[in-house]
């Protein structure tokens, strides 16, 4: 007598969609942090990361405006810098 499980009776359950990676998922899973800790949490933990504030807009999935706000409170606090290239990079 064969077993009957429900993965082999719903094959559709074990289907795995992709879902976007950024920084705003991941924190669903961490105690809440300010964007502006989780960024500068990110270019501690990426050594020599440059981005441009399109690329970090991108990559924090932050409208550019925002991003833009986040990146300037950091270089202010003096956590990051801008280069002349208009890239940031940890200070």
């Amino acid at each position: 007598m064969e077993r009957t499980t429900a993965l082999t009776r719903n094959p559709a359950s074990l289907e795995i969609r992709p879902t976007p990676l950024s920084i705003r998922s991941l924190g669903s899973r961490r105690a809440p942090l300010s964007i502006v800790e989780r960024v500068r949490g990110e270019f501690a933990e990426m050594r020599g990361f440059s981005p441009t504030l399109a690329q970090a807009a991108r990559l924090f999935d932050l409208p550019s405006d925002e991003c833009d706000r986040v990146l300037r409170t950091l270089v202010q606090d003096g956590s990051l810098r801008c280069g002349a290239d208009g890239r940031y990079r940890l200070a």
